[in-house]
């Protein structure tokens, strides 16, 4: 075995096994066309939904089944196209297998300005293969008008089957 202390330079080189230092190898040093299969990529996936543009409904939507080996719930957030009036009041929880994940849910109602989301907490940000999540929607009219043309946003990552 050689041992060379210093740079050298190949114009061409053939080997059966190279050992690098964890960390040597970063995002700088990956063309842009070197051809990475996705299998070996964390995906990050940004899911939005919505409601027509009318009074926001209850609803409970399925919005993302995890396919990555393992991954993590980033961000959740939820707006209106127009904020609702007097005491309506609209909430968006966020589940996974049926239990949220936020530490509690969004609530969209007079206070907010249209067009500007509300963040969500996370609490339980893991997610595996097979985990499904859902948004639930409850929409309270009040003494008001309800939000209408409700959007939300979830934001993951995915690592790699």
């Amino acid at each position: 075995m050689a041992r060379f202390d210093e740079h050298i330079h190949f114009r061409s080189a053939a080997f059966t096994e190279v050992a690098l230092p964890s960390s040597s190898v970063g995002n700088g040093e990956i063309e842009a066309s070197a051809g990475i299969l996705a299998s070996k990529l964390e995906h990050h996936h940004s899911i939005t939904g919505n409601q027509p543009n009318s009074a926001a409904t209850t609803e409970t939507r399925v919005i993302h089944s995890v396919y990555g080996a393992t991954g993590d719930v980033i961000a959740f957030e939820a707006g209106s196209i127009v904020a609702a009036t007097g005491n309506a009041t609209v909430t968006l929880d966020l589940k996974k297998n049926g239990t949220t994940i936020l530490a509690a849910v969004v609530t969209l109602d007079s206070a907010n300005t249209a067009y500007i989301v509300e963040a969500g907490s996370i609490d339980t940000a893991p997610v595996v293969d097979g985990d499904v999540l859902e948004v639930v929607i409850v929409a309270t009219v009040g003494t008001g008008a309800l939000p209408t043309g409700l959007f939300y946003n979830l934001r993951l990552n995915e690592d790699a089957q």
